[in-house]
């Protein structure tokens, strides 16, 4: 290995090892997503049709055929696809469509707390194992019965739950302050970017090799990745025998800075924690927009079939659409951020309500417009787009604000929150199965629509009034609470003072990571 490590080391010395990190994070956070929301792609090939053997979708009769150029006989054209091998009720799929979300729900803070203990290597490789491995047996569990794909879902979600905490443990860890909002758009929005890869690449495959063939391509690239992450990844800077000296310094002198603690990993502080204001303004702030989330990550295919009449192999390319857009707009809005906090225009705090606005209440707004635009297919599609381009600004407020107010326990508070999050995320699908059985028309859609208005102003309210941009006194180890340099940090209560302390930081950190 270690004649492995100096060849590798000889060809990539000019890559910073944070880079290379965030490279294979990125691919991992792909992997992860295609094994995860492929399904939602794969179940309309998978199950026929219960809407009274229609035989085009709903705005294809309401318009005659005003729905697109080549929309208007998708049944036909394709009617062997959509007879499907299953014949399930929208509420069964709704269950088999929520199931990742019963296990994802339960082992967020064990993830984060493992991550936190024994390092994010084998926490963030193992979760993608897993999801592999399923993927590979989905086709032989559906067959068998609808249950047994349930429970195989159920156990991916258990599994892949790990996922997200731990890589906030690695954010917390690797990451400096200032390249934080960068590394979650570009890296853990990688994500986004794996479900716009993955809904036109499994129509595409679907289309050609039958719906098994997606299960089958997606869980073995998700075991090659794992090879090569096992072999060349690690928990920690100190760890990586490949870093150079100086960006080993630089990755620690900075997030020294920010709250990580230099005695170990300390006990977490669970009443506290639990009654933290800051907390639950994330922990609400991320819930709200679940619904919306769930409806583009599991219904929007089913909805672009059924309502709008796209086709198995039209429907994932044009439901990739506007995740295309979130990636870009979180990559556009977290350098925006990044800038604006560099120059010291907007504190960290006002940074994360700011951002926070853009990324909850336009599209909820958008949402209100969609309403209105009927069967129009062009105009339906470029309202989705958008809202998810803003909606791309998340990765700047209270999805960064974690390590904001606790670096210590990044691990741990996203496991709760995330927990939250699934929650919402499994009872959805089937709340909105319920809404939509037998009734596939766009009323009733509108009905889901709506519901993403209140609840993303009222959460975007709750976290403007109690979020922080502080670390927290119980992030610190007992002992650093008497360090003058922490006491420093966790004393004050002006965001401004806070801000400036941190402008000194920033900015030459800011001047070094982009001369690197």
């Amino acid at each position: 290995m270690e004649a492995v490590n100096t060849f590798i080391k000889r060809i990539t010395g000019w890559l910073p090892a944070r880079v290379a990190l965030g490279a294979m994070a990125w691919l991992g956070f792909i992997n992860l997503y295609m094994v995860r929301i492929n399904l939602s792609v794969i179940i309309v090939a998978m199950v026929g049709r219960n809407t009274s053997d229609a035989t085009h979708s709903y705005c294809h009769n309401i318009t005659g055929g005003d729905v697109g150029e080549n929309q208007s006989d998708t049944t036909t054209t394709t009617g062997a696809l959509q007879q499907g091998e299953f014949d399930w009720s929208e509420i069964i799929q709704g269950l088999v469509l929520g199931s990742f979300s019963y296990g994802y729900a339960l082992t967020q803070v064990v993830g984060g707390r493992l991550a936190e203990m024994y390092g994010v290597k084998w926490v963030f490789g193992g979760s993608i194992l897993a999801g592999g491995v399923s993927n590979l047996l989905s086709p032989a569990a559906a067959r068998l019965h609808y249950g047994a794909l349930i429970a195989l879902r159920v156990l991916q979600g258990l599994c892949q739950a790990v996922s997200w905490p731990s890589m906030y443990v690695c954010l917390a860890q690797w990451i400096p302050p200032v390249e934080r909002p960068r590394f979650i758009a570009y890296v853990v929005f990688g994500s986004t970017l794996g479900t716009a890869i993955t809904l036109p690449l499994m129509g595409l495959i679907v289309d050609a090799l039958g719906w098994a063939a997606a299960f089958y391509i997606s869980g073995a690239l998700s075991v090659v990745w794992c090879v090569v992450w096992a072999l060349f990844m690690h928990s920690t800077p100190a760890q990586h025998p490949r870093i150079s000296p100086e960006e080993l310094q630089y990755i620690e002198s900075a997030i020294r800075t920010s709250g990580t603690s230099r005695m170990g990993t300390p006990r977490v502080p669970w009443r506290r924690i639990l009654t933290s204001l800051p907390v639950w303004a994330i922990i609400v702030c991320d819930v709200g927009p679940s619904w919306g989330f769930v409806f583009f990550f599991s219904q929007l295919p089913t909805f672009m079939k059924n309502i709008l009449g796209f086709s198995i192999r039209e429907n994932g390319a044009i439901s990739a659409l506007p995740f295309l857009c979130r990636y870009v707009g979180a990559v556009v809005m977290s350098s925006l951020a990044s800038w604006v906090m560099a120059k010291g225009h907007l504190s960290i705090l006002n940074t994360r309500r700011v951002f926070s606005v853009i990324g909850m209440i336009v599209p909820a707004a958008l949402m209100v417009v969609l309403i209105q635009v009927g069967c129009d297919w062009r105009a339906t599609i470029a309202i989705f787009c958008i809202a998810l381009f803003f909606n791309g600004a998340v990765s700047s407020a209270h999805l960064v604000n974690i390590t904001d107010i606790t670096p210590n326990f990044a691990g741990t508070v996203f496991g709760l929150t995330n927990t939250a999050f699934s929650i919402m995320a499994f009872i959805a699908p089937v709340v909105m199965g319920i809404i939509t059985d037998g009734q596939q028309t766009l009323d009733q859609w509108k009905k889901v629509f709506w519901v993403c208005v209140p609840t993303n102003v009222l959460t975007v309210l709750f976290f403007l009034a109690f979020a922080s941009g502080t670390v927290q006194p119980w992030n610190y180890h007992p002992e650093e609470t008497t360090d003058p340099a922490a006491t420093t940090m966790i004393t004050t209560n002006n965001p401004d003072e806070t801000e400036e302390n941190m402008k000194e930081q920033l900015t030459p950190l800011h001047r070094n990571t982009e001369d690197k």
